[in-house]
Order: structure tokens, then sequence, then C-alpha cells
């Protein structure tokens, strides 16, 4: 248990682990439900909505499978990239947003599913606070003791201090 204390990847693995469940679940909302999430999470009139509106949702939803199966992927087999990949979400989101207002598109619908991703979005933030907190913690102690760092990549460094 002890070991988990020190493990400061094992938090930020864990929550983009189930962020990846997550965008499964949303993948299927997005494309096997896509009626459905039309018209009860995008707020989409189910009569005025052309198909090609209907379409670019469903292609959204593609889009959460990949990234569903890659933070699983990652939070198993490159845990050490985790907290960054948790960061890197919300910022690509903020970035696309940019983008989107750039272009001068204002959505017209609710989308009541932005609820849910304000939360996404906190917990990712959240989660890479405690991160730097716990590397900022774990460096310090390591400096008292006067040992090896391990970076993020594995290799072990003398801590110049």
């Amino acid at each position: 248990m002890k070991e988990k204390l020190h493990d400061i990847y094992w938090l930020p693995a864990t929550v983009l682990f189930f962020l990846g469940v997550w965008d499964l679940v949303r993948g299927i909302g997005h494309t096997f439900l896509l009626r459905y999430s039309a018209e009860h999470g995008a707020g989409f009139d189910p009569v005025s909505t052309p198909s090609d509106q209907l379409f670019l949702l469903g292609v959204f939803g593609i889009s959460n499978f990949l990234t569903g199966f890659v933070y699983m992927v990652i939070s198993r087999r490159a845990r050490e990239l985790s907290p960054y990949v948790l960061i890197i979400i919300p910022s690509t989101y903020l970035l696309g947003m940019i983008g989107i207002r750039v272009s001068q598109v204002h959505p017209q619908a609710a989308f009541n599913g932005k609820h849910f991703m304000a939360v996404y979005f906190v917990i990712c933030l959240v989660t890479f606070a405690i991160f730097l907190v716990q590397r900022r913690m774990q460096k310090a102690e390591t400096r008292n003791r006067g040992g090896l760092v391990t970076g993020a990549a594995g290799q072990d460094h003398h801590d110049a201090g």
C-alpha cells in the first residue's frame, strides 16, 4: 500500500482509464443511439435537423471510440504519459473552441452534453493538479534523502538539488 502512495502515476492512469470507458459510452451514444442523443443531448429538433448534422454527430462518436481506446491503452501501457494526456484533453478542446469562434460559428442548439463535458474537464484539471503536487512532494522528499529521482521516462537521475 505504501508503494501506491508514492506512485504518482496511479491516480492519473486510473482516471484516464475511466475517462476512456466514459468516451466509449459517449461513442455509443453518438453512433448507435444517434437520434436519441441528438434530440435529448444536443437539443436538435428531430424534424428540422438536416441529415448532415446528424452524420457529423455520428462522426464525433467515432472519434469518441478512438479516444476511449487510446486512453485505456495509454493508462495501462504508458501510464507515465497519463497526467500529460489529462492536461492535453481540455487544452485541445479549448483550442478547438477558439478555432470555431474564429470561424464565426455560434451554436444554436442547447447542447445539454456541455454540462457533462464541464465535469469531464474539471476531473482532468484536478487530477493533473494533484499529480503536480505529488510530483513536487516526491522530488522534495527525494532531495531531503539525497537519493535518486526517477524521471517520467523511468530513467534515474541524480538530483543536483
